[in-house]
């Protein structure tokens, strides 16, 4: 069935696509455009008034497929799913509902900061969504991980993930294991996460957190940028992004804000890379670091370059750049 676009309504903010369209509601009863809807898990999914329950369903057969252009849209609201989503068929895109157009050169997501589609899972230490799969997207999501889990867990086979304006609310009781966007380790450091990229992103972070990004495998190429990462909690955090294996190459960090919002606290590490000791693995270009943090940590001063990044100063003094 096709859909007139009209004005203020969402129809004409879904991403253009060649492939079909599979709807996620947030509940079992669910409201578009002041109607209601029953959602389940026996529907097609391919239209609003007919969305399926759970995010896993649309990869399941005879719904999504590879490289096509499908994509899933998850309606406005909290979705919260007992166990990970698996997002194992290549070239999907899996999106919310856009809240504004991002702009160009934004350093954080293009809305505020929190999405209207807000996703979590409610078992314990593990991400709200995995992906297995290369070349899919995430938007426009808001993502608020458990203690010891994560937003976005991508696996080694998880090759160019675009993970783009969406929000992170890293706000459970302190706990390392906590992450935003991981990549987890896989089967032998040989075998490496390639070409990934995380854009117009923003983390909120109290306490003392795992990093908003962390690849404890290897990484090859991956690229943070144009992101806001916050501290706002009482006690210092230890690391905000974090790449310790030996293998990874390629990673640039470019135009990412490392903010301290409350008093007394500190941010140890900005970029944590100690560990990964090729010459010149690391790229850090155009990033804002506040008072009293390092802006990177490196085994070794070559592992690590950087450009036009400024350490902030107190009132009064002069900035240092780095």
């Amino acid at each position: 069935m096709g859909y007139l676009t009209k004005y203020g309504s969402f129809w004409g903010m879904i991403p253009q696509t060649s492939g079909r369209i599979f709807w996620v509601a947030p509940s079992a009863s669910y409201v578009v455009e002041g109607r209601t809807y029953s959602a389940s898990d026996n529907n097609d999914g391919l239209s609003p008034e007919r969305a399926v329950l759970t995010l896993n369903r649309c990869f399941d057969s005879g719904y999504v497929t590879a490289s096509v252009g499908d994509v899933v849209v998850l309606l406005p609201g909290s979705h919260s799913w007992s166990a990970t989503q698996t997002i194992d068929v290549a070239g999907v895109t899996i999106t919310g509902i856009p809240s504004t157009v991002p702009l160009k050169q934004d350093r954080m997501n293009g809305g505020s900061v929190r999405q209207r589609t807000q996703v979590a899972t409610s078992a314990a230490t593990t991400a709200a969504i995995t992906v297995t799969a290369a070349d899919v997207e995430i938007a426009y999501l808001h993502f608020a991980p458990v203690a010891g889990g994560s937003g976005v867990s991508a696996s080694n086979a998880a090759d160019r993930l675009y993970v783009h304006d969406c929000t992170f609310a890293m706000t459970t009781a302190a706990n390392t294991a906590t992450f935003g966007v991981e990549f987890p380790l896989g089967t032998g450091t040989a075998v490496s996460n390639d070409d990934s990229v995380i854009r117009n992103c923003y983390f909120y972070v109290t306490d003392n957190q795992g990093p908003a990004v962390r690849a404890a495998g290897t990484v090859t190429g991956l690229t943070i940028e144009q992101s806001t990462i916050t501290l706002a909690g009482a006690t210092a955090w230890d690391d905000a992004v974090e790449v310790t294996l030996a293998g990874s190459t390629g990673v640039t960090v470019r135009d990412v804000d490392f903010i301290q919002a409350a008093a007394g606290t500190v941010i140890t590490d900005c970029i944590e890379v100690t560990g990964v000791t090729t010459d010149g693995a690391t790229t850090v270009y155009r990033c804002y670091a506040p008072v009293g943090s390092d802006l990177v940590q490196a085994s070794n001063t070559a592992d690590a370059q950087c450009a036009e990044c400024y350490l902030a100063s107190q009132t009064g003094a002069i900035t240092g750049s780095v």
